[in-house]
């Protein structure tokens, strides 16, 4: 689970506070100066050292092979993950440890996730909390729930806003529901489905005139037309029967 000296009695309360022992040039583990990253990566998931050629963690059984590890990072950043893990100073390693977080690199991960539970400076672990949570990777979320129960409150801290970055950031997109619309797109769907209904109304209107009747208008038309030159007519007869009968 980490450095055992960074995490409480369990029968103890955690939350007591305590005065903190100066932790500055605390020897580094010896297991730490010994990762070699061209044969080892670290699972960013629960931390832990494993081989390279493993695409899931042995130990957690998280699927690591969509995650390049840090043999493929660049040669500055490999430095810099040394200096992070292996260097006897606290100042220097959180400075290193805020620098791969600002590279903002998935490669970087494990070897947070390693610190956040192994470094013996509360410090460099806060530090470790914060960049995890800034990078917004899902898989950091078991690593900062384990530095939940760190022995340091600030880290304890930290890790709750780390989780909380990673949540809002993965938080699926929520759909507005009709009650929440505002007003004027409520006034936009109104429109459209009056406008719909509109056309409906016609369609129906359309489809309700027989052919036949359709076909008459202009026979109709034509009709009266023939009819109005007949009553001329009829009338231009009458009036020359008038003049003759003069």
């Amino acid at each position: 689970m980490g450095n055992h000296n960074n995490y409480p009695n369990p029968r103890e309360n955690p939350y007591r506070l305590q005065a903190q022992p100066k932790e500055k040039n605390v020897p580094i583990d010896q297991q730490t100066t010994r990762i070699d990253f061209n044969a080892n990566r670290i699972c960013p998931s629960c931390g832990k050292i494993i081989s390279l050629k493993h695409n899931f963690c042995k130990f957690c059984g998280v699927d690591l092979s969509g995650l390049r590890p840090m043999q493929d990072a660049d040669r500055t950043m490999r430095e810099l993950a040394k200096t992070a893990l292996t260097d006897p100073n606290a100042d220097v390693r959180k400075d290193a440890v805020d620098t791969l977080g600002d590279f903002g690199e998935y490669e970087v991960l494990g070897v947070l996730a390693y610190i956040l539970l192994n470094d013996p400076d509360e410090n460099v672990r806060k530090e470790a909390a914060d960049e995890l949570g800034d990078l917004h990777h899902i898989i950091s979320l078991d690593i900062l729930a384990k530095a939940l129960k760190d022995r340091s409150p600030i880290v304890r801290k930290e890790a709750i806003e780390g989780l909380k970055k990673i949540k809002k950031k993965n938080k699926p997109e929520k759909r507005e529901k009709p009650h929440e619309l505002t007003a004027e797109k409520r006034e936009e769907v109104e429109d459209k489905k009056e406008s719909e209904l509109v056309k409906e109304q016609q369609t129906e209107a359309e489809n309700l005139i027989p052919a036949d009747e359709a076909q008459k208008e202009p026979d109709s038309e034509e009709e009266n037309e023939e009819e109005e030159e007949a009553e001329r007519f009829e009338e231009i007869e009458r009036e020359d029967d008038d003049y003759y009968r003069i």
